[in-house]
């Protein structure tokens, strides 16, 4: 496995894990002044994801 395909891998981790982790804690909770449901919670959590993976890909070239 080369360098890129691993980086690739990484980011696929780290956008996948926060939709996962927001999709069951964040249903129900007040956030923002609002209570999420499960597919608004994923939906946070695919917005981190999404930052955080991009900003991974750029970080490291």
């Amino acid at each position: 496995m080369d360098a890129g395909a691993l980086k690739l891998l990484v980011a696929i981790v780290l956008f996948s894990a926060p939709v996962i982790l927001a999709g069951e804690q964040l249903p129900k909770r007040d956030v923002a002044g609002r209570r999420l449901s499960r597919p608004q919670a994923q939906a946070v959590g695919a917005v981190l994801g999404l930052v955080i993976g991009i900003g991974f890909l750029l970080a490291t070239g």
